[in-house]
């Protein structure tokens, strides 16, 4: 009972959300092992871990509220016509592997692993998850891999986390600082997460992604809306935004000073609208969703730009593949989640460094993930889902002791 606190408490999140991977995953280039030996490693602890919690509350396990019920109803359609893509039909293009159909089912597997529980957002696996992430982006730092042509000014963490998930990776860093600085002091905290948020915003540099940057800005601006209201929100995204404004040449000098094309690439979207194709991609997806609206056409790109491959965008690729039938659920099952999301930030909860992870993971889902891939997203929308009725916190009116209510002492002394 002990041990399960413990590890509860302390290592199950950092055990399936980056940290532990990245740390992981550089033994392979020091000792010269495939990287496979790392990630299929993790994958099997991960899976042991999710079904050691779920199996010591197994007698739980059926009591699902409409949240969870939701999220149930959307992975199942969405693992039947994975299945049927993978084992039931032939592809024109002869793409679709089982492994990408039991990745999905063990994301969906862990994900049951990660029904709300306190143990999971307590100081201890927020600070570890914080240290081990930071431990590994300062070690990548030293030892980013430059990443092989076209992609010029853009670096792998090392050779199994790529320059989009290290521009996460960062991403993910400078957010929990930034949580960090405003909700969980502690001695020397200020300077320290100041040190962790640059070190993430380096990071995002190194990895040359733009992603990153859009990510990083989103999710700050909702936080600071949801925490401050309307107004005050405003003002803190319109402050953040100057003092980026002001810091421009700053960042500029110190992307050149670690090599970055990440400066290049953003002025380039931003002047000429380039796109690295996607909305191109996302047309040819939504074709295929047009050719079979109903019930959806592959998990995959069937044909096409980007054939093969994955639309880019979770909402594109939820409709493409499960159709209206799924699409529709889906989407409702994203909107409540947001709406706790915001509601939990709002009230100031612990899960609140949580909360922002999952915001990043489902912004990100819209330019350069898959959702048949992200076990991230999964996971924590299970999470969230899984936690009970959240409501507005409401201060309570002070008690007016009224004259009636007082009582004199007439006594003569």
């Amino acid at each position: 009972m002990n041990f399960y606190k413990t590890y509860k408490e302390r290592l199950h999140f950092s055990l399936n959300f980056y940290s532990l991977f990245l740390l992981v995953t550089f033994i392979p280039d020091l000792v010269g092992l495939p990287p496979s030996f790392a990630s299929n490693g993790l994958w099997a602890l991960r899976v042991a871990a999710a079904v050691f919690i779920i199996a010591f509350h197994h007698r739980k396990l059926y009591r699902f509220n409409w949240g969870e019920q939701l999220f149930l109803f959307v992975s199942l359609i969405y693992l039947v016509n994975v299945f049927m893509d993978v084992f039931w039909k032939n592809y024109p293009i002869g793409m679709g592997q089982p492994k990408d159909f039991i990745g999905l089912f063990l994301s969906i597997l862990i994900a049951f692993a990660f029904r709300y529980d306190k143990a999971f957002v307590k100081n201890k696996s927020y600070f570890f998850f914080l240290t081990s992430l930071g431990l590994g982006l300062f070690i990548a730092f030293f030892l980013a891999k430059q990443s092989p042509p076209p992609l010029v000014g853009r670096y792998d963490a090392n050779s199994t986390v790529n320059t989009i998930n290290y521009g996460q990776m960062g991403c993910s860093l400078a957010l929990i600082a930034m949580y960090g600085f405003l909700n969980r002091p502690f001695k020397y905290g200020k300077i320290l997460y100041v040190l962790l948020f640059l070190l993430g915003i380096v990071s995002i540099m190194k990895a040359g992604s733009r992603s990153p940057v859009v990510v990083l800005l989103a999710v700050s601006g909702f936080y600071f809306l949801a925490k401050s209201g309307l107004v005050k929100g405003v003002i803190l995204v319109g402050c953040s935004a100057l003092v980026f404004y002001f810091s421009l040449d700053f960042l500029i000098e110190l992307s050149e000073v670690v090599g970055s094309s990440i400066v290049t690439r953003l002025l380039s979207a931003i002047e000429t609208g380039e796109t690295s194709g996607r909305d191109l991609i996302y047309a040819n997806a939504i074709g295929h969703f047009l050719d079979s609206p109903i019930f959806g056409s592959y998990y995959l790109i069937p044909s096409g730009i980007g054939n093969g491959g994955y639309p880019h965008n979770f909402f594109i690729e939820a409709f493409m593949t499960t159709g209206l039938v799924g699409g529709i659920p889906f989407v409702a099952m994203v909107l409540v989640t947001l709406k706790k999301s915001f509601l939990l930030l709002k009230k100031q909860d612990d899960s609140g460094w949580v909360v922002l992870l999952f915001l990043q993971v489902l912004v990100f889902g819209m330019f350069s993930s898959s959702l048949y891939s992200s076990q991230d997203f999964w996971a924590l929308s299970f999470f969230i889902l899984s936690m009970g009725p959240v409501v507005r916190r409401k201060l309570a009116k002070p008690k007016i002791q009224r004259p009636t209510d007082l009582t004199f002492n007439t006594s003569k002394k």
